[in-house]
């Protein structure tokens, strides 16, 4: 069902000592500003009010309750789902409610009752939602299927089968069917104990999106800002000050290719928010030799990436970091459509390296969620980890080696991941003799509405 916010704002001027209008308006104490209409009917597909709002003036503390009234369909007095306020009390003052109404898809007409409650007196709005459009046609319901709702992840090692990890990651959709809310929960063990619960929010304004991440009893909320481009990719990330005297943040920059695909990201280190360009010290980058953590007002190209046939094939660093940054994909011939999500930077290493610096997760985040440009056509064909390392310990040398076998994918009626599977196998070296060989099975599951 589709809701579509109509916000004109809730003013309100509040004197102390007000004598509002009660002597102007027989001592009421809630009066109804003149124009506001008490009976207002809108269409199937309208989804907001009177365009002026409900205006009234309130002597003291006001409540407002929304409850349905009767209709040959539908009985009176129950609480209302498909009409909102924009709020239901406040302090004394003049005010503009809005209202938020759902689209009627049931093809019958339905009432609802809005009152205003302020001392002694009340005001009451009708307000009638017709069960068709103005031509007289009934809305058709959107298709359900094409949101994500749900993605869960489950390892599971060979070694010890009981003691597995577990993620689960939830989604919520606003009423212009973007995405809202973000939860990633994620458990470890056999009793499913707890280690780390995040939530993320995201609002939308033009040209701009604020993401807060919800805090824990470890950590604090943090907030940070994406501003968009002109075909809605984020072109410029940071993370919001903490404190009201900081005026400078760092920042990453986000270039397109004109097919709008991600080229390169840049850091800057000393992001001055609300100047005309963001840095007054551009032109100081990061030479050879120095650490970037220890120049804070150096700027400096962090990754580059390299495109094939709609593809991301490599990553790659300034030369200072290269090998720290260097990764690169083969693919399957099956296509990435899975909406809101991108599954190839799911991985076990992040899509862009792996850096001490805040906007690393965040960036993964943004590129899994489609935000950051066009992402690949087709679905990766393994994971990235495919490597082996050694150690020696007194007379002996040990060496490891990891190797995943390519995904398995199965897929819904309309082509998006249905379940997704791999195994990895682990294998144990000492001296050159294998002694031992265990496995971790992946598996992820995603659910659509």
């Amino acid at each position: 069902m589709r809701n579509c916010l109509f916000t004109i704002g809730c003013l309100f001027m509040l004197f102390l000592g007000m004598a509002g209008c009660s002597e102007n308006e027989e001592n009421k104490d809630i009066v109804l500003t003149d124009g506001t209409q008490t009976t207002q009917t809108v269409y199937a597909d309208q989804t907001t009010g009177d365009a002026g709002g409900i205006r009234f003036t309130a002597v003291s503390d006001w409540t407002a309750t929304v409850t349905e009234v009767a209709t040959s369909t539908k009985a009176g007095g129950s609480s209302v789902d498909w009409l909102t306020l924009s709020a239901y009390s406040g302090d004394p003052g003049e005010y503009t409610l809005t209202m938020t109404i759902s689209e009627n898809l049931t093809g019958q007409d339905r009432k609802a009752k809005i009152e205003i409650r302020c001392g002694a007196d009340v005001i009451t709005i009708t307000v009638e939602q017709k069960g068709t459009t103005e031509e007289g046609e009934t809305p058709v319901p959107v298709p359900q299927g094409d949101r994500l709702s749900r993605m869960e992840y489950t390892s599971v090692s060979s070694e010890n089968p009981d003691y597995y990890t577990k993620i689960i990651l939830t989604f919520a959709y606003n009423n212009e069917g973007r995405l809202a809310e973000m939860h990633d929960i994620a458990y470890y063990g056999d009793g499913q104990a707890y280690y780390s619960d995040d939530s993320y929010t995201f609002t939308y304004e033009t040209g701009k999106i604020s993401i807060v991440k919800g805090g824990d009893e470890y950590s604090e909320p943090c907030s940070y800002t994406a501003l968009l481009n002109a075909d809605g990719y984020v072109s410029t990330f940071y993370q919001n000050p903490t404190d009201s005297y900081s005026t400078t943040t760092k920042a990453w920059f986000f270039n397109y290719d004109a097919n709008g695909y991600l080229q390169q990201i840049t850091g800057d280190y000393d992001y001055e928010l609300g100047s005309d360009d963001g840095d007054d010290e551009d032109d100081e980058v990061v030479t050879p030799g120095h650490d970037p953590n220890t120049r804070s007002s150096a700027d400096r190209i962090v990754l580059n990436l390299n495109w094939k046939d709609g593809n991301l094939m490599s990553t790659v660093g300034d030369s200072e970091w290269a090998d720290e940054n260097w990764m690169e994909w083969e693919y399957t011939s099956y296509l990435n459509e899975t909406p809101g999500l991108d599954f190839n930077v799911m991985s076990v290493r992040n899509l862009f390296g792996m850096h001490d610096m805040t906007y690393d997760n965040m960036t993964n985040m943004l590129y899994g969620l489609r935000m950051l440009g066009k992402n690949s056509k087709n679905l990766v064909k393994t994971d990235l980890v495919n490597w082996a390392y050694s150690a020696s310990e007194t007379k002996t040398t040990t060496e490891h080696e990891d190797i995943w076998a390519p995904y398995e994918y199965t897929f819904t009626p309309e082509n998006y991941l249905d379940v997704v599977t791999a195994r990895c196998t682990l294998k144990t070296y000492v001296d050159g003799t294998l002694i031992s060989t265990r496995y971790i099975d992946d598996e992820y599951k995603f659910t659509y509405e």
